[in-house]
């Protein structure tokens, strides 16, 4: 009999691909947003689970409904650090807890290694409140273990999630950043499909681990890969101030809730080593090339295979040279025609 898993910060594509996995795993996985909020029945399971024990466990009774593991998946406008510390203050029967925090709390700055692994400080640019967020959240989920010592914390810090369709706030924002050029700055970039977080979310419940995993996948795309990923598409060079503009261009393109702060982002590598997780037994499925290739809209020759590419270049370059040729025939043309 496996434990009873909570869940919280579940909102969204991430935490129902996150949840579907967990229910697979264990007996008993309780959505306890989902639950405190309907005052009722909340868990899942791969059997059709149990149902909830209350809904006040999310709110300051019933202990979380009896769970032993505790999972945190994100922080929103909606799901805050206070929230994180009011649920927090009612899991003394938790005694594991695993954070999906974010890459971004390394910060992005001109100095840091490549990758960056988890014993670099943590560092997030402060214009960056999403990155000061989840910093914040970790800091607050290392007070609550630190309470105890009979609990374990597991902190994954994933690069930019992506999927089809849709992805973390972090992910849906360097995707539409991805084509803009800030001056000479040219970073490499990482993608992590969804999947890949969800399958490492439910190694860190399930093995229950202890401390702070980056979750990535195998290296990173240079400039020049994400370059040909980018394929025909211009490259975006905004006027001056960036911050603001930046901005608001990823905006909208992604919607009112996409983070701000992202410059640094874009201008200096923040991109991260999977090693600690992957001696853990974890093993992306996707490269960022797979990932950014699912997951970005792209430009509609952007759907063609390489060999199709390969014909539309030769076809493309074709159609120069006949261009050339008349424009130049066209000049020798009026050339004699002035003598």
């Amino acid at each position: 009999m496996t434990p009873r898993i909570a869940v919280t910060g579940a909102g969204g594509v991430i935490g129902a691909r996150v949840l579907q996995l967990l229910a697979g795993s264990f007996d008993e996985v309780v959505d306890i947003d989902d639950a405190g909020a309907a005052g009722g029945a909340g868990a899942t399971g791969a059997a059709g689970g149990a149902g909830g024990a209350g809904g006040a466990g999310a709110r300051g009774g019933d202990d979380l409904f009896g769970a032993e593991v505790l999972v945190h998946l994100r922080l929103t406008s909606e799901v805050t650090t206070d929230r994180l510390r009011r649920v927090l203050a009612v899991s003394d029967g938790v005694k594991h807890l695993t954070l999906v925090s974010s890459a971004a709390v390394y910060g992005a700055w001109p100095n840091h290694p490549t990758p960056i692994s988890e014993d670099v400080p943590v560092r997030p640019n402060l214009e960056s409140s999403f990155a000061v967020h989840q910093a914040d959240a970790e800091r607050t989920v290392l007070d609550w273990r630190d309470a105890d010592p009979a609990r374990t914390v597991a902190i994954l810090r994933p690069a930019p999630v992506v999927s089809s369709g849709i992805g973390g706030p972090i992910g849906e924002a360097m995707l539409a950043a991805a084509p803009i050029r800030t001056g000479s700055d040219d970073p490499p970039v990482q993608f992590l499909h969804l999947d890949d977080l969800a399958s490492a979310v439910v190694l860190a419940t399930q093995r229950r681990l202890s401390g702070v995993f980056n979750v990535a996948p195998d290296g990173w795309l240079s400039p020049g890969e994400l370059r040909a990923l980018l394929g025909a598409r211009p490259k975006i060079r905004l006027p001056l101030p960036l911050t603001k503009r930046l901005d608001r261009y990823v905006a909208s393109r992604v919607g009112h809730s996409a983070p701000e702060g992202l410059l640094p982002y874009t201008r200096y590598s923040w991109v991260v080593a999977n090693d600690r997780l992957r001696a853990e037994g974890w093993t992306p499925r996707y490269s960022s090339a797979q990932a950014y290739v699912i997951a970005d809209v792209g430009m509609p020759w952007d759907d063609l295979n390489a060999r199709q590419r390969q014909h539309a270049m030769l076809v493309g370059a074709g159609a120069a040279v006949v261009a050339g040729g008349w424009a130049a025939a066209a000049w020798l043309r009026r050339s004699y025609a002035l003598r």
